[in-house]
């Protein structure tokens, strides 16, 4: 049986707050890992998939590349989902953000390794809109112009027709996502996935 591991890592949206944590555990439905793992099961039920979730609740974009880096020095792995920026926004520059998150997309590059570069989810914070849009626009871009990556649009996924967090996908606190949020994200995922298993 063929088997491909993914390395899914970034902040809460990663780890599966406020319902799962990969280190304290918790209800395994609150993790977009849960909801892609079934996903990809039913479309290749002959492959076995280990999702490494290395989601760390308040992680900012530079701590996920920290993390990433050394990751990726003993871990072999035939995808990586690099999600993160929420909790840098109105805290550093967009500009910022995105630099960071681009060192992370470019090491996978550089070693090969098939990447998904979300877009930060929306939240139903006011002020936040124009940063958000400004970065969700530069992953976008980088998305369509570099070979190897792919583009799941979260943002696009869960926002309701104001640009907010859709009250379903919504948790309670405007941020975080509910069970139907990280299902909505976790099934957005799976052709991605599998386009980015299949080519590697």
């Amino acid at each position: 049986m063929k088997s491909s591991t993914l390395l899914c890592i970034g902040d809460s949206h990663t780890a599966g707050f406020p319902g799962y944590d990969p280190l304290m555990g918790g209800a395994p439905e609150s993790s977009y890992q849960f909801w892609l793992r079934e996903g990809l099961l039913r479309e290749l039920p002959d492959h076995e998939f280990r999702l490494i979730n290395e989601g760390m609740c308040g992680d900012t974009s530079r701590g996920i590349v920290t993390r990433l880096f050394r990751a990726l020095t003993g871990l072999r792995c035939d995808a990586v989902i690099i999600a993160g920026g929420t909790n840098d926004l109105g805290m550093i520059s967009d500009a910022q953000i995105i630099k960071n998150l681009k060192e992370g997309y470019d090491a996978c590059r550089d070693r090969g390794i098939p990447l998904i570069a979300p877009t930060i989810p929306p939240i139903n914070l006011e002020g936040y809109s124009a940063h958000l849009a400004k970065t969700n626009l530069a992953i976008e871009k980088y998305a369509s112009t570099a070979s190897g990556v792919l583009l799941a649009d979260w943002f696009g996924a869960l926002k309701d027709e104001d640009g907010f967090l859709a009250d379903r996908f919504d948790a309670g606190d405007g941020v975080h996502l509910s069970v139907e949020g990280y299902k909505r994200i976790g099934t957005l995922m799976v052709p991605l996935v599998r386009q980015a298993i299949l080519s590697h």
